[in-house]
């Protein structure tokens, strides 16, 4: 029988989505996600065709165990198709197709900014039955932030109250340049009042918020050099004032910081990690954005002449919060850092796998790039395993000495991973041909295949 969709469980997969939004229920919505019994589901038509045939299996494949513990509701995206779409990992059965936003821990909610004639229309999408909830519309052409790699938008406080725009074609320039000014909008959630409108002279970026909604943290670009010199600055949402003086490492107070970013990993608890590619080494900015304060992690500076490699770094978090994971398996290399005291524990270096033909490219050094929605580093959900998408395979790690272990799909380029919350099914998009495969985690044997292909996105499991 189809995926049972009663269980609201923890999402365990890619924390750049866990941590946009506060966690949502089916007791916060009102409803409850339908079981595969529930006689609704054969009678509710799909709001649209799925894109392949479902089948409980691939030709020639290896067939999921429908509604086992290999099976999975997917959201994913396909190359020539805006929107997301939630499937079922075994069938690719249509459950919601959605427009591109800023989801709750629990993909129960999104916050969606939609561009017309002039105007931008702010909403709450509910993604299960999929009626829109509150909306606005303001004067101007806005759109929600991302940061780094990630074109999945940011922009909503851990609390779900405080929505934040950037200007779309401010936001769309390229470097700094004299007399440009930079936009953004804040909003309450409750729609209820007018959105505050900040202008700044200066090219600034969204980078994050508090969790509370009070602070706006800001990356100002400066044209002075370095090249990517920057700094963070804070702005009071309820004034929409730029508070006095950047927020400096409190380690190194008169230290420049210059990169651009890759990836950043929200915590609950306010910390927000930033992985930057540095002209001479990555590094992580730790921001706390409760107290407004940052430390920066220097990563190690690995050699190896190729550009693209040097963008492949991706964060994760443990489970228990005890760890971030900053990995590169192009490069060969894996930290762990203390989320208590933001020092690095330990460094693994390891045979980075052989990048297969025609493996991912990225943008260079300087641009503003935008790749793959999903995560290129996951942990098990005991704390025991990191798992690293490459451009030659998914290198497992112990976490307790960062010591390596089988390469799973060797030889092929892995653009993004999700994992199972009961940590048994390992999901992965092949950068060639947009499959997505199923594997067992522990023996790296392919379990099963997403029917159908052309699959440019890998974005979260649902706990449905």
């Amino acid at each position: 029988m189809p995926l049972d969709r009663r269980s609201i469980v923890p999402i365990a997969i890619l924390s750049v989505v866990a941590l946009v939004g506060a966690a949502c229920s089916s007791s916060t919505t009102g409803k409850t996600a339908p079981s595969a019994a529930d006689p609704s589901i054969a009678a509710r038509p799909s709001p649209v065709a799925s894109p392949s045939p479902a089948a409980s299996a691939v030709p020639g494949g290896p067939q999921f165990e429908r509604g086992g513990s290999s099976d999975a509701w997917l959201v994913v995206g396909r190359a020539g198709h805006d929107a997301l779409q939630v499937i079922q990992a075994s069938t690719d059965e249509l459950f919601s197709e959605l427009p591109v936003g800023a989801p709750d821990a629990a993909w129960a909610t999104m916050v969606v900014a939609t561009g017309s004639d002039g105007s931008t229309t702010v909403r709450e999408l509910e993604v299960y039955p999929e009626p829109a909830g509150r909306s606005q519309t303001i004067d101007g052409d806005w759109r929600l932030p991302t940061v780094g790699l990630d074109s999945l938008p940011a922009g909503v406080s851990a609390d779900g109250q405080t929505i934040v725009l950037v200007d779309a074609a401010a936001a769309a320039a390229a470097a700094p340049a004299a007399g440009r000014t930079s936009r953004f909008a804040i909003l309450s959630r409750s729609f209820a009042a007018a959105p505050t409108i900040v202008t700044l002279d200066g090219v600034f970026d969204y980078d994050a918020l508090s969790p509370d909604g009070a602070t706006l943290y800001l990356v100002e670009h400066l044209a002075a050099p370095p090249e990517g010199h920057y700094q963070v600055r804070a702005l009071d949402t309820a004034s929409g004032a730029l508070r006095d003086g950047p927020i400096a490492d409190k380690r190194n107070l008169d230290e420049a910081m210059a990169g651009y970013p890759l990836d950043q990993l929200r915590e609950p608890n306010g910390f927000v990690f930033t992985l930057y590619r540095g002209a001479e080494h990555p590094f992580v900015h730790a921001l706390s954005s409760v107290d407004g304060w940052a430390l920066c992690i220097d990563l190690p500076a690995v050699d190896s002449g190729d550009a693209d490699a040097a963008l492949d770094w991706g964060l994760a978090a443990s489970a228990d919060g005890r760890a971030v994971y900053a990995a590169n398996a192009t490069l060969g290399v894996a930290v762990e850092i203390d989320a208590n005291d933001l020092s690095i524990r330990r460094t693994g270096r390891f045979a980075a796998p052989a990048a297969a033909s025609g493996a991912i490219s990225l943008a260079k050094f300087g641009d503003q790039p935008s790749g793959p929605v999903g995560r290129r580093v996951v942990v098990s959900p005991d704390g025991s395993t990191l798992f690293v998408a490459g451009s030659g395979g998914i290198v497992r790690m112990a976490t307790d000495g960062l010591t390596t272990g089988r390469t799973l799909l060797a030889g092929s380029a892995i653009d993004s991973l999700a994992l199972n919350p009961d940590g048994a099914t390992l999901y992965a998009l092949l950068h060639r041909g947009g499959q997505i495969v199923a594997l067992d985690p522990s023996t790296g044997e392919i379990v099963g295949r997403v029917p159908g292909g052309g699959f440019d996105r890998l974005v979260a499991i649902v706990p449905w």
